[in-house]
């Protein structure tokens, strides 16, 4: 696989111009994908587990990069279309003081969770253009049968009274091809 994401804070002139609002948004991204959807919106689980993230994410969380943390990976549908690959990663101190929450999600949204909790800050947005052969581009695609030249991606840090986790969430073709 090629280099890593390199993460960085929004610049709107070098973002494209379809894409730039999806990046940007601070909101409820379940609310708007809700309000934008043709079709019924669903949460398709892919899986969750227990793995060493990725090193940027290892970075980003402060994490040892032998550490391992639970894993969330979804795709946000609209219909039977894929608009987001979304993967959380919940450090284990987060995950072991609200599993409860974390064991309920199912094919819940996160995002509801997040939203719905006044206790959640969210911090800096940081976004990415992913390329063929670096693993997020690779992974968001698994599912799908287009490969575009590119993926735009965003990430947050959020905060559940005090527990950090990171919320990757890359833009599928489908939302933004219409």
């Amino acid at each position: 696989m090629k280099g890593l994401t390199q993460w960085h804070r929004p610049q709107r002139r070098l973002m494209p111009s379809n894409i730039a609002e999806w990046l940007l948004h601070k909101g409820s991204l379940t609310r708007r994908l809700k309000e934008h959807n043709q079709d019924v919106f669903s949460v398709d689980l892919l899986g969750n587990s227990w793995i060493k993230p990725l090193t940027d994410e290892s970075l980003s969380l402060k994490l040892s990069l032998n550490e391992l943390s639970y894993q969330r990976e979804v795709r946000l549908m609209d219909g039977d279309r894929a608009n987001v690959y979304a993967r959380t990663i919940v450090p284990r101190t987060t995950y072991m003081s609200m599993q409860h929450r974390f064991n309920k999600l199912g094919n819940k949204p996160l995002g509801e969770l997040l939203f719905s909790d006044p206790t959640v800050t969210r911090g800096r947005i940081e976004i990415a253009c992913i390329k063929p052969g670096q693993w997020l581009y690779e992974i968001a695609l698994l599912e799908e049968d287009e490969r575009p030249q590119l993926l735009w991606g965003r990430r947050s840090e959020f905060y559940i009274t005090g527990k950090v986790l990171l919320v990757n969430e890359i833009f599928l073709p489908a939302l933004y091809s219409r």
